[in-house]
């Protein structure tokens, strides 16, 4: 797929130029910062490009993903939502030696999640990281299931969510919406990943006090990443056919 996607991208090289345009066209620029999710719901989010763009267009570009996820569409539409916003992810979980099928698999819905709930898709990604090393089998001492380490209680307690907590998408919808909420209720982005890491109120885990550290240090490496890929992206050379 991704071969057929670079072709499509090759024979349109004006797509990139055009995407903040099409899909951000008219929307403020704020004050970058990581840390916007300890922030009020409606303050903007940084995109994976380093953009901010306002909570509601990004719940907007979510359900735009939603629909050409099921859809499967190698549309024009598909190829820049995959280039600008989902192709990092996958990158990074490639490098992190995560098979290439199964980043792909993980890569696009992380981000259509994320968008949904308000997160920064690279904290989702740091948090994945820490919790399962991207092993959508991953099981915990404590019965923790999948991706983003989801207890079996919450399976089905979500809307929109299917029960399969080892299946990717029902684990990243309930793994994203149990984040946003403790971004959403604790206001405070470390205490709202103790919360999530279930380190609040004890020690189900070793050391679990530095959970907020190790998820800060792998974000700060992801977006290290992609800033790089852009730098990269930009100064190589285009052809055309």
């Amino acid at each position: 797929m991704i071969a057929e996607l670079e072709k499509l991208v090759r024979r349109g090289l004006w797509l990139p130029a055009l995407v903040p345009f099409l899909l951000f066209g008219g929307l403020g620029m704020g004050k970058l910062t990581h840390r916007a999710l300890a922030l009020p719901p409606d303050t903007p989010v940084r995109l994976p490009t380093g953009r901010e763009v306002p909570r509601e267009q990004l719940e907007e570009l979510s359900r735009t993903m939603h629909d050409l996820r099921v859809a499967g569409e190698r549309t024009a539409e598909y190829v820049m939502l995959y280039r600008e916003h989902v192709e990092p992810v996958e990158m990074s979980l490639r490098r992190r030696r995560v098979p290439p099928e199964t980043a792909r698999q993980i890569a696009w819905p992380l981000v259509e999640y994320a968008y949904m709930r308000g997160l920064d898709p690279a904290t989702v990604l740091a948090v994945l990281w820490v919790e399962s090393e991207g092993k959508p089998r991953a099981r915990s001492p404590v019965g923790a299931h999948g991706l983003m380490q989801v207890m079996p209680w919450w399976a089905g307690r979500i809307e929109g969510c299917g029960r399969d907590l080892y299946d990717i998408v029902d684990n990243l919808c309930h793994g994203t919406w149990i984040l946003a909420d403790s971004y959403n209720r604790l206001r405070d982005e470390r205490r709202a990943l103790l919360n999530y890491n279930g380190c609040v109120n004890g020690a189900f885990t070793p050391d679990c006090h530095l959970y907020p550290e190790k998820v800060d240090r792998i974000r700060r490496q992801i977006l290290a990443e992609w800033k790089k890929a852009r730098s990269d992206d930009r100064s190589a050379p285009r052809f055309t056919d």
